[in-house]
């Protein structure tokens, strides 16, 4: 636990050191450039910040201003966000830390009751230990807890001003992401921790009162009863034959959201189809859409726009479940308004934002399961021999410590991009043009291991390789 609150302390402490040079600077005021409101520092997720009077040549210079205490035995992984002199500090269990800017004072906890009994399932019980943050909206922060509950407190008082169910605890579900804000509404994904058991989905409420507006899964159902619309129809028909008796679900929005506020659309990242190992699904399937997409859905009603799918039928859990960045680039003369991914399998996508349309794609680190993405139809091109039977793929790890890839015969190089330790951790300079995250490759070596769950009506086998 030691070693968990003085890993907190580094992170408050740089808060703080920083904050107290401008405050000091100024007056009792906050200038507005210190906030960090938003996870990425602004609605574009560009984790980038204004301010220049810490910099490249003082930066050694820079001393412990505060540090705070943080009783997080399982410890921290979301990014704190900072407003109106408050930083605000997700925890496991749907807690939430807030502490004052200047001095590092706890003003308030939030510890909501959270229950384990017969019924919580594994996922829910996995979920309570790991949050990956907050999100702020006016005089609100908001925090999911594992057991699929979303939760709305007051950020001058920490007390509950509501709380929605969004998932069923008693399933294979849980909930690790931080919720999304944006026009008016909170929007949350949820995870089955890649058992194949439950179809992963968004919903959204309404920010002041909670009340549920929509929802949006993310692969179809079973294809015996209505779908929920004709883009999960459509979906239904790159899962193959009797799908739904192989997998009933996957394809989890377990964090990356972006809200776009100029187009009005809600980006969704998803991850990989399950059981991970395609052999496990039906054996005629196809590109089993929504899985490892980037997927934009209306806002306002929930309703499908476009999607981009990174790998079709995959066997790798190349989950797409990075940040989303948007931009507006030059493209051909024109600028166009983009979305911007790195997700694990090793390539740098970027889509035009209004039509999902594929503009370019490059490996950000050494590929070994795909040679490029063809420039004309999006997908990627594998390597002679290459299938999703073969475990041979790419990442990044999250701590940026590079490793050598092995024997790539034997090995798999998979990419866990900066959602652990740097669960943030990128940072696009609009200046500059660039845009800056951590990279590094690691050997795993391929060892299958096969769980079962047992439903009412069948027997379910997921593989962890």
């Amino acid at each position: 636990m030691l070693k968990t609150a003085r890993l907190m302390s580094v992170v408050l402490s740089s808060l703080g050191a920083i904050a107290a040079s401008y405050v000091a600077a100024a007056s009792d005021a906050a200038p507005p450039e210190i906030d960090w409101p938003l996870l990425g520092g602004n609605a574009d997720v560009w984790h980038y910040s204004p301010l220049k009077q810490i910099n490249d040549r003082n930066i050694k210079q820079l001393g412990l201003a505060w540090m705070a205490e943080i009783p997080s035995s399982d410890g921290l992984v979301g990014n704190p966000l900072v407003a109106d002199g408050v930083v605000y500090q997700s925890g496991p269990l749907g807690r939430i830390y807030a502490n004052d800017l200047r001095t590092g004072k706890e003003l308030w906890r939030f510890a909501p009751e959270v229950k384990f009994d017969a019924k919580t399932s594994l996922a829910a019980f996995w979920s309570s230990r790991y949050n990956r943050g907050v999100a702020l909206l006016e005089g609100t922060v908001y925090v999911a807890s594992g057991d699929c509950r979303l939760f709305a407190v007051d950020r001058k008082t920490g007390k509950e001003l509501w709380h929605a169910v969004s998932c069923d605890s008693s399933k294979l579900y849980g909930i690790t992401g931080a919720p999304r804000v944006g026009g008016g509404k909170v929007f949350i994904g949820n995870n089955s921790i890649d058992s194949g058991a439950e179809r992963g989905y968004v919903d959204a409420f309404d920010a002041k009162t909670g009340k549920h507006l929509w929802r949006f899964y993310t692969m179809p159902g079973d294809p015996s009863k209505p779908f929920e619309s004709k883009a999960l129809e459509m979906a239904s028909k790159t899962w193959g034959t009797d799908y739904w008796k192989k997998t009933h679900g996957a394809v989890s929005p377990y964090d990356a959201m972006t809200y776009d506020e100029k187009l009005g659309l809600l980006y969704i990242g998803t991850g990989s189809g399950a059981p991970w190992s395609p052999a496990a699904r039906a054996p005629d399937a196809g590109d089993e859409l929504f899985s490892d997409s980037i997927v934009a859905v209306n806002a306002n009603t929930g309703e499908y726009v476009w999607h981009y799918q990174t790998v079709q039928h995959d066997g790798w859990d190349f989950d797409t479940t990075w940040q989303i960045t948007i931009a507006e680039l030059p493209v051909k003369g024109s600028l166009h308004r983009v979305v911007m991914t790195a997700p694990k399998n090793g390539f740098f996508y970027v889509i035009d934002a209004k039509t999902g349309r594929f503009l370019s794609a490059n490996n950000y680190t050494p590929v070994n399961w795909a040679s490029r993405i063809d420039p004309v139809t999006g997908r990627p091109v594998k390597y002679h021999g290459v299938t999703t039977e073969t475990g041979v793929g790419v990442g990044v790890d999250p701590s940026g410590t590079q490793t050598s890839s092995g024997d790539r015969d034997r090995a798999n190089i998979e990419t866990e991009l900066a959602d652990k330790a740097l669960p943030e951790g990128s940072a696009s300079k609009p200046v500059a043009g660039y845009l800056y995250f951590p990279a590094s490759i690691r050997e795993k070596k391929k060892t299958p291991l096969e769980l079962t769950y047992k439903l009412k009506d069948q027997t379910i086998v997921f593989s962890l390789q």
